[in-house]
């Protein structure tokens, strides 16, 4: 592991490279920020938004967790989207889960009280909807599956939500995407899960 100074210096070597190649790159990201996308995502490690999409800094608004959730309850995350759409006037949400998770993989194994535990009671709760489904495959299949199903559970969370309600009916541009990453050959995977309106949202989930 890297002490701190080293990190720091790290950090100086890459302040430095920015500004030889552009002077003006920190004056203009100090100004404001504008990002094309909001993106809600996992707290693992592995899965680095920015890395995924090469897009340049200032262009994602990040929200990340364990099991990448929209809890609907959690005032952390409708701060962020509320900020994201109603002030930042991001156009683009991703729920960007990934294979091999480690929240969705405890989710299937055990319960506890722990916090973590209780946070992934979450991803629980999808994983009893789709009992049956979830049954009749083998273990990895399952878990990737109940990855899957668990972005669509979030996708659903935020179209529901009434911050994305009204920026639609406002005519406010809010797309909501649910991608997968696979970690193991760094590809992202669409769903079919893509929404731009309310009545896109309704004929699928109504």
């Amino acid at each position: 592991m890297r002490s701190i100074k080293e990190m720091l210096a790290a950090n100086h070597q890459w302040a430095q490279s920015k500004v030889e190649q552009d002077p003006q790159y920190f004056i203009r990201a100090a100004q404001e920020q504008s990002p094309e996308l909001l993106w809600i995502g996992c707290a693992d490690s592995r899965v680095g938004p920015d890395k995924l999409i090469g897009l340049p800094m200032g262009s994602i608004f990040v929200h990340r967790n364990i099991g990448n959730l929209f809890a609907t309850n959690d005032l952390n995350s409708l701060a962020v989207l509320e900020y994201a759409i109603d002030e930042l006037k991001v156009p683009n949400v991703i729920v960007c889960g990934h294979y091999g998770c480690g929240g969705v993989h405890a989710a299937l194994m055990h319960s506890g009280t722990q916090p973590v535990d209780l946070w992934l009671d979450q991803i629980r709760f999808i994983h009893h909807r789709h009992k049956a489904e979830l049954s009749a495959l083998d273990k990895e299949a399952r878990w990737d599956r109940l990855a899957e199903l668990n972005v669509k559970a979030q996708v659903h969370n935020i179209c529901r939500n009434t911050i994305v309600r009204e920026a639609w009916k406002r005519g406010q541009e809010v797309n909501v995407i649910g991608l997968i990453y696979n970690i193991h050959d760094g590809l992202l995977k669409q769903l079919g899960l893509e929404f731009s309106s309310q009545a896109e949202w309704e004929a699928c989930y109504g």
